[in-house]
Order: C-alpha cells, then sequence, then structure tokens
C-alpha cells in the first residue's frame, strides 16, 4: 500500500456497509466516509501542500482530514480554542494554503476557507488520489514550552507502520471500537484515527465533556467501545471507578508518567499499558503491557 488512503479506499470495497465513523449526530458506513471526503475534497483549490483544519471533533472533521489526503497535501489541527495568536503563528509558520472550518470559526485566520458543518452534505463524487507514501500526512506542533512552537512533519509510510504495529501489538479485530477522546494537537488523537481506520475497525467520537469521565464512561457502554487511548490522569480516574464499562478491553496511557497507584485497580480487569514517544518518532516509540509487571 502507498499511502493511508489507499487503506481506506481498500476498507471500502471490503465493508462498503460496516459502521467506519459515527459521532453524537452522525454515522457513516465506509462508502459514505469515502464519499463524503471526496465531496469536501472537490471544493479545496486544485494545488494545495497544506490544509489547516479548525473544527469541532465530528465526523465532518474526520472526513475534511481523508480529503486533505486525497488531494496530496497535509493537514495542520488547531483547537478552536486556541488563542488566536496562536492560530495566526501556527498557520502563517506551516504556510497553509487554504483553512477547513466550520462557519463559527471562520473568522479565526485570514486565510481563504472553506466551510465545512455537521450534516455536510454528501455527493456521489470520485476523486482521485494524490497522496504517496512519502506525501505529508499533518503537521502537529509541540507545546512551546521551551520557546516558540515548532511543526513535526510527518509522512504516511510512519503512520502506515506505526498502525500496523498497534494492529499487531493490541490484537486489533473487526469487532473493536476506538474511542475518539484527545484533542487534535496531541499524538493520541493520530492514534486514535488513523490505527483505527487504517486498520478497518470503527472510531466513535466522543460527544460532549471531556472532563465528566462518568459520561464518558456511559458513552464507552453505549456504543460498546473496546480500546481508549488517554492521558494517565484519565486512567486515574478510570482506576477508581467502581464499574467498568463491559466491553472495553484495553487501556493505553501515554503523555506522562503512569504511576502504579493510577491503575492498580484495571490491571486485573483490562489489559492496561504504559507508552511513550516524542511527536518526532510518530505517536509511540515505547509500549508497556502493564497487567503483565508488578504494580509499583
Amino acid at each position: 500500500m502507498q499511502s493511508i488512503i489507499d487503506y481506506i479506499e481498500l476498507n471500502r470495497k471490503q465493508y462498503p456497509d460496516h459502521i467506519a465513523i459515527k459521532d453524537k449526530n452522525r454515522e457513516l458506513t465506509w462508502n459514505e466516509l469515502v464519499l463524503l471526503a471526496n465531496t469536501i475534497a472537490s471544493r479545496l483549490p486544485h494545488r494545495v501542500d497544506r490544509v489547516g483544519i479548525i473544527m469541532n471533533h465530528s465526523v465532518e472533521m474526520i472526513a475534511s482530514i481523508l480529503a486533505v489526503l486525497k488531494k496530496g497535501a497535509g493537514y495542520v489541527p488547531v483547537e478552536p480554542f486556541f488563542p488566536k495568536e496562536r492560530i495566526y503563528y501556527m498557520m502563517e509558520e506551516s504556510q497553509a494554503d487554504v483553512i477547513i472550518a466550520n462557519s463559527q470559526y471562520q473568522n479565526l485566520t485570514h486565510k481563504d476557507t472553506v466551510i465545512v458543518d455537521e450534516g455536510f452534505m454528501i455527493e456521489d463524487k470520485e476523486v482521485m488520489n494524490e497522496s504517496t507514501s512519502q506525501s505529508e500526512v499533518y503537521v502537529l506542533y509541540t507545546s512551546g514550552t521551551t520557546g516558540t512552537p515548532k511543526g513535526i512533519s510527518v509522512a504516511h509510510h510512519n503512520v502506515i507502520h506505526y498502525s500496523q504495529a498497534f494492529a499487531n501489538e493490541f490484537n486489533l479485530t473487526l469487532d473493536d471500537v476506538m474511542l475518539q477522546y484527545s484533542v487534535c494537537s496531541f499524538d493520541i488523537f493520530v492514534e486514535e484515527v488513523f490505527a483505527s481506520l487504517i486498520n478497518g475497525i470503527t472510531l466513535a467520537i466522543l460527544d460532549e465533556d471531556h472532563k465528566d469521565v462518568a459520561h464518558t464512561m456511559k458513552f464507552v457502554e453505549k456504543h460498546h467501545i473496546t480500546i481508549m487511548s488517554g492521558f494517565p490522569y484519565l486512567i486515574q480516574e478510570i482506576n477508581e471507578l467502581d464499574e467498568l464499562p463491559s466491553s472495553l478491553r484495553l487501556l493505553i496511557s501515554g503523555g506522562d508518567v503512569l504511576r502504579g497507584s493510577y491503575c492498580d485497580h484495571l490491571v486485573d480487569k483490562v489489559t492496561v499499558y504504559n507508552t511513550y514517544g516524542p511527536t518526532e518518532t510518530t505517536v509511540c516509540a515505547t509500549y508497556y503491557n502493564c497487567s503483565k509487571g508488578e504494580v509499583l
């Protein structure tokens, strides 16, 4: 396979009517997801290298990302709640050609903007895939704690290799459902989205307040989610619950230190992994199965 889009198209061919992605408003089959991405791609300029994404997390956001990849371009993700000065800096420094945004965010930059809102209509369009294994997938910006934020560029072959390693380590099957919980500016988002879509498993986008772990667990139960990734403090909150959703089989922690006290009640109930890797290594460089180790 040459690019991420090739894997998406293969899933469309093999599982056209299976649910690929869902959020609080909408669920799409693999065929519908590709058609929505094509519809959005047809709205983009003929030649683009980088496209900013300023959107609420939704089916339409993921389809917009795939639309950018179809054009052979890379996406630059921005959360709408970022300070306007940071958004402006990221779009300028990355030399984004155009922005895809929800209409409520179209004035956050001075760039030309393609509006994609929830419920964006699917048209029966086919758009040629212009991406290759060497094409850029995204530019993620560091937190800026050591100075001016720097953008890290990652190519298709890196994301594909990581997603294949993920599938091998965690024994993915078509029955798995991944929760999309993370903000788009962290590596965890890359893991959630591409490890799902490349491997043909369903992605379910959390609908409301990320700070309410009880609400999150109800969402997990309702949508039969089997895999969650998050920061150690999310794992710690789940560790304090009396009961877990019956579908949940795997919790992946990353981004900070996972202490034994954060997962000591979980390791015998579900498989818990601690992972680590800077953005430059494409999400994670190390995995550790805490459920096979000792709690320290």
